[in-house]
């Protein structure tokens, strides 16, 4: 394995294979505890002991899932200088990086992601969490890995639908940056990419990640308002995944928040119909619902939820707006712009 990339003490390395990952696991012994989804799981066999096996899907993003982790870890007499590992997509990772967070006030973790958002996004920047009472990512901690192992061999037994659930990270990615070899990728070899070539992913992720890095390095606990441009379009999705009670998966939410992000720049005049006309083609040309529109009688809920964002100052929900490739502005939104990008229109 190599490291290409450091970020806030954790070290990214890249497998060259299943192989290569395997030898690097097996140098960190006994005093772990490995935490995978019901999927996951089977990709290591015998698993070692002791583990946890949480059902897959972002309802195990919850409290009594974190109980199972620290419970076992408890139980398994594990110190201090043990290591948690975490097996999994995003919902994995978050949760495993939150236990360790506050196991005996910090432990070691490991984040071994196998989707492509955990890849190229949630494993890298030091965020935990859990879901609660229905609100996305309310709870967590910030607490970086101490390492970060990305195998894109994984990658090749994704439905589409997953693939493509965390595929929306990067072409956010893409317009985080003014250098476009990320975004000249996407947009001329979305071929490869669906036939999911290695070289290429790797490509991607890399790139990917090192725009993550440029943003979380300079203002790490997100405090600034530097590494809250990640987030854009996040505000307009977590309130639609928080509305259907997380039926949405994050990476379609994702997309759809983001073009609202732009559109709701046109509408301030902070970015041309051809930027906002560019980045809503460039999602769709990748089959992400561009154009959906929440129910009038649901506009409530959705306002609700809007306001449990965590940019939200002073009870001030705040909107990451994309004003061209690499160039953003945060700030408030009337209701009813937000109204007239996210709902269907009266009769």
């Amino acid at each position: 394995m190599r490291e290409f990339l450091n970020c806030l003490g954790t070290k990214v390395l890249l497998a060259d294979d299943f192989t290569d990952l395997s030898y690097h696991v097996g140098t960190y012994g006994s005093n772990t505890l490995w935490v995978c989804d019901s999927n996951t799981a089977k990709m290591v066999r015998p698993l070692p002991t002791p583990n946890v096996i949480l059902e897959a899907g972002e309802s195990s993003k919850s409290f009594t899932c974190l109980e199972r982790i620290l419970s076992t870890a408890i139980d398994s007499n594990l110190g201090r200088d043990c290591t948690f590992i975490a097996l999994g997509g995003g919902m994995i990772c978050d949760i495993t990086a939150f236990a360790a967070s506050i196991y005996m006030r910090g432990c070691k973790v490991i984040l071994i992601p196998t989707t492509f958002m955990a890849m190229a996004d949630a494993s890298l920047g030091g965020k935990t969490s859990i879901n609660f009472r229905f609100a996305k990512d309310i709870v967590g901690t910030f607490f970086p890995a101490n390492e970060v192992l990305i195998c894109t061999d994984s990658l090749r037994s994704l439905s589409n639908k997953d693939f493509m659930n965390g595929f929306a990270t990067v072409l956010k990615h893409s317009l985080l940056t003014k250098d476009d070899s990320l975004f000249n990728i996407l947009a001329a070899q979305k071929q490869k990419i669906m036939d999911r070539d290695q070289e290429t992913l790797k490509a991607v992720i890399t790139i990917s990640l090192q725009v993550k890095k440029s943003y979380v390095d300079n203002d790490p606990y997100e405090r600034l308002g530097i590494r809250s441009a990640l987030t854009v379009g996040s505000t307009f999705a977590h309130a639609l995944e928080s509305m259907s009670r997380l039926q949405w998966s994050s990476g379609q939410a994702e997309a759809w928040g983001i073009c609202k992000s732009v559109e709701a720049s046109k509408e301030l005049g902070l970015c041309t119909p051809e930027f906002c006309a560019g980045v809503i083609k460039l999602f769709a040309y990748y089959g992400y619902d561009t154009n959906y529109k929440i129910q009038r009688g649901d506009w409530m809920d959705y306002k609700n939820q809007l306001g449990k964002d965590k940019k939200a100052v002073n009870g001030v929900v705040n909107f990451v707006l994309l004003k061209d490739q690499g160039e953003y502005e945060i700030r408030p939104l009337d209701d009813e712009i937000v109204k007239k990008l996210v709902m269907y229109p009266s009769v």
